[in-house]
């Protein structure tokens, strides 16, 4: 569950709310922040040009320096890390101060050069957005490789943080931006990112409707795909096809896309919750209705377009880690308690989306992309498939006394009629009698039945997993999906949605007889149309 402040929760289950959504499109040549090489005219000693072209346009701490007027003692700065400390975001800060009105003497100029010719539809400077301070003056150059000029900007006046030339750029080999002027008297200039294209945001009138589809398979008999799917006005026709100034020609699959859903905690404000990290697969101008639809889905898809190699025979994680590290994945969570299963590795080829879905199987755990976007292999705690929202938490060590628990977030968990637009339909999976496991032991291969105690009815399942390669592990694995597969109700609610809850988190569904059993979300759809509202699919005990 994301965490959230409690005027959220109070807010989205009120019988009266109003909701919100955003859309941040990153319309990015993303090849030129691999190829290109840097230079400055100087830089201080904390700064770290590196991360000028890192995607992170936010500095992590506002960094305490001996800039006149600058370092306030308020607790609000720190002090800056040394260079190679950790990871912080500093990025560049030049060398020089400049004078009392603010010009830099000399102008201080940052190169790109780039190892191939690339095309974006401008191009975006994020200066310092914490402490709100920007150049006022400065020139943008952009040249194809054999330094012939491609476009000129002159920029005076400047009051933005964030500043967008927006303007197709074909072919260029180096960007050159040269600083003139400072905001503020005797700083230092400072430039958190530098993008190769625009980023656009819609919301409001311009975002005209969404769908989001997040999903889960706990035991890993597939990878689902999350999907974002949205609609924005196009009555300029920036997305047009034939538009000779417009965006369409630009358009890249792979360019990342996040979206933002939000209640009003207080007149005019909203709190956020973010789902981040999806990739553009598809677009189109719909002529007819002046609007534009993208389809972007998340790493996953990726994953299952590239090919692994079997190379690491030690254990799960770090099998896991190579996989993930050799499609070019690199936030990821990996379950510590697959460090201690031992792995002979992959007997040939196979896709890494297959290959992580057999890690998951093979160490009992669910993988899948969580909101920030972080690949994730995890382990879930098994529902009792009678459990209720109240557990019996003891005796009371001085006085005897004996009294319930209650599951944490109680209220934001809890799916009721007053939230729910219909009764929450529920049906049974099929019982699964027994399950048959292929043990993997070097060429032989043994299969190996584990029947479902209790059960003499039902389905026969069949387990062919590479990754399994010992009667022991055979027998574990077995337990866990047979354990899995009796949470057999699966609920369906259409109801008024909650962004703050995941794929993966226990929620109490409420039915025609009063009662809340744990279940847990397999499935999340969020619509957004002015108003939110969706559906949510859980799975548990009957």
């Amino acid at each position: 569950m994301i965490t959230v402040s409690d005027q959220f929760k109070e807010a989205i289950y009120a019988p009266i709310r109003k909701t919100a959504a955003k859309v941040t499109f990153e319309i990015l040549d993303n090849e030129a922040y691999e190829d290109n090489t840097i230079t400055v005219t100087g830089e201080a000693p904390i700064s770290r040009k590196s991360q000028l072209a890192n995607k992170v346009r936010t500095m992590t701490n506002r960094y305490a320096t001996f800039e006149q007027d600058y370092w306030k003692l308020d607790g609000s700065f720190y002090i800056p890390p040394v260079l190679g400390e950790d990871n912080s975001e500093l990025s560049w800060w030049s060398g020089a101060i400049c004078g009392s009105d603010g010009v830099f003497d000399p102008y201080q100029v940052i190169e790109f050069v780039f190892a191939g010719e690339h095309n974006s539809m401008g191009l975006t400077i994020t200066f310092d957005v914490l402490a709100n301070e920007y150049a006022a003056d400065f020139d943008i150059d952009i040249y194809r490789a054999d330094d012939s000029p491609v476009n000129h900007q002159a920029v005076t006046g400047n009051t933005k943080t964030v500043y967008a030339l927006i303007h197709g750029l074909d072919n260029y080999g180096k960007i050159v931006i040269t600083i003139k002027k400072w905001t503020n008297p005797y700083r230092r200039a400072r430039i958190t990112e530098i993008d190769f294209g625009v980023i656009k945001n819609y919301e409001g009138d311009k975002l005209i409707s969404l769908n989001l589809i997040e999903e889960m398979a706990v035991i890993g008999d597939t990878i689902p795909i999350n999907e974002l799917r949205f609609t924005v006005d196009n009555s300029d026709k920036e997305f047009n096809i034939l538009n000779p100034e417009g965006f369409y020609r630009f358009f890249k699959e792979r360019q990342e896309i996040s979206l933002s859903l939000g209640v009003e905690i207080f007149e005019g404000l909203f709190e956020y919750t973010d789902f981040k990290k999806y990739y553009l697969t598809d677009w189109q101008s719909d002529e007819g209705a002046l609007t534009a639809t993208f389809t972007a889905r998340n790493i996953i898809e990726l994953l299952d377009q590239r090919e692994y190699v079997p190379a690491v025979t030690t254990n799960l994680y770090a099998l896991a880690e190579d996989i993930l590290l050799g499609a070019g994945v690199m936030e990821y969570y990996i379950d510590p308690a697959l460090q201690a299963i031992p792995t002979g590795g992959f007997p040939e080829k196979i896709s890494r989306r297959k290959a992580l879905q057999c890690v998951g199987i093979a160490g009992k755990c669910a993988v899948y992309q969580d909101r920030q976007g972080i690949s994730t292999i995890r382990r879930f705690e098994n529902l009792d498939e009678r459990t209720a929202y109240v557990n019996y938490a003891g005796e009371d060590m001085f006085c005897g006394m004996t009294f319930p628990s209650v599951i944490a977030d109680y209220g934001l968990r809890n799916i009721d009629f007053d939230n729910a637009y219909e009764i929450p339909q529920i049906k049974l999976d099929s019982l699964v009698k027994s399950l048959t496991v292929v043990v993997y032991s070097g060429s032989e291969r043994q299969e190996f039945v584990y029947f479902n105690a209790g059960i003499s009815e039902g389905t026969s399942l069949k387990l062919d997993n590479p990754l399994i390669q010992s009667e022991a592990q055979a027998a574990d694995v077995a337990g866990w999906i047979l354990a899995e597969s009796n949470l057999r109700a699966l609920y369906s609610i259409n109801w008024r949605q909650n962004p703050c809850l995941e794929c993966g988190d226990t929620v109490l569904v409420e039915d025609n007889f009063g009662m809340k059993k744990a279940s847990r979300i397999i499935k999340q759809e969020y619509n957004f149309q002015g108003y939110l509202v969706g559906k949510t699919e859980t799975k548990g005990g009957v």
